[in-house]
């Protein structure tokens, strides 16, 4: 367990907006970042083990957890940006970057932008391109204007799980991600329902890693399967019977997996 000496809970300034993080342990650094409306804590069970041996660098987005809510910005560029200037000001110069979901997506982002501060690539349950329209998010955004986003939300969330999932944990995501103003979810999804990467992928030259999961029926398995396929030298990694949230669905076979990955290139 993360001595509570090592740990530090904080906020940087990044143009006047104040970005909330963790920062804990001691080591080669690992940059978490979370999905839509969601938030640093998603990563809780990573950041207690592997901030053993290393650093453990995980942010809110802005508008999620406990970052400022302002009222704009609510794009994946901007949101690369912001882990830009948070790693900036931490002193943090280069490190592995583990993405989820729209934090997969920031992550190629950030690897577009900032190859030099990226040792290593993990993208999780996300997308190089949503092609077919498949991600929940989405259907949530479209079917607002009808149902009101409350009842849109709970009509699609419980499709993120596979079956068997624990409902202590299925529950706990759905409590945090309503937190989450209903603004800022629609600005995101509608900011990002148009992303597509496959162009700069093959450019990629970071080690990488994708894990998907065989039950998503969000950022489907196929997905996956593309994003290995463009980015030269990934490795693809697909999690069976567990949902779009392995590292809380699966966490014990989903931090192996990173810690194999980051054996094998010495991160």
């Amino acid at each position: 367990m993360t001595p509570a000496s090592d740990l530090m809970d904080s906020h940087v300034s990044v143009n006047g907006v104040r970005i909330a993080y963790t920062l804990a342990g001691r080591g080669k650094p690992l940059l978490f970042l979370h999905g839509w409306m969601c938030n640093r804590q998603f990563w809780n069970k990573q950041v207690e083990f592997f901030s053993q041996n290393h650093q453990i660098l995980t942010i809110d987005f802005r508008g999620q957890g406990g970052s400022d809510v302002p009222g704009g910005g609510y794009t994946v560029e901007q949101l690369a940006e912001d882990v830009f200037t948070v790693m900036k000001k931490l002193a943090i110069d280069r490190t592995v970057v583990i993405g989820h979901s729209m934090g997969g997506m920031v992550a190629q982002e950030f690897g577009k932008n900032y190859a030099q501060k990226v040792s290593g690539l993990v993208l999780v349950t996300t997308i190089a391109a949503d092609l077919e329209d498949r991600l929940i998010s989405k259907r949530i955004e479209k079917n607002s204007a009808a149902l009101g986003f409350q009842k849109a939300f709970l009509k699609y969330f419980y499709g993120w799980f596979a079956p068997a999932t624990e409902r202590g944990i299925v529950e706990w995501v759905r409590k945090e991600m309503l937190k989450t103003p209903e603004k800022v979810g629609l600005d995101l999804v509608r900011a990002y329902s148009r992303f597509d990467l496959r162009a700069y992928l093959p450019n990629f030259r970071m080690p990488c890693l994708v894990i998907g999961a065989r039950a998503d029926v969000s950022a489907v398995p196929v997905e996956s399967q593309m994003l290995a396929e463009l980015i030269p030298g990934s490795r693809l990694i697909m999690i069976e019977k567990c949902g779009h949230f392995p590292m809380l669905e699966k966490p014990e076979e989903f931090d192996n997996l990173l810690i194999e990955f980051l054996s094998t290139h010495n991160l």
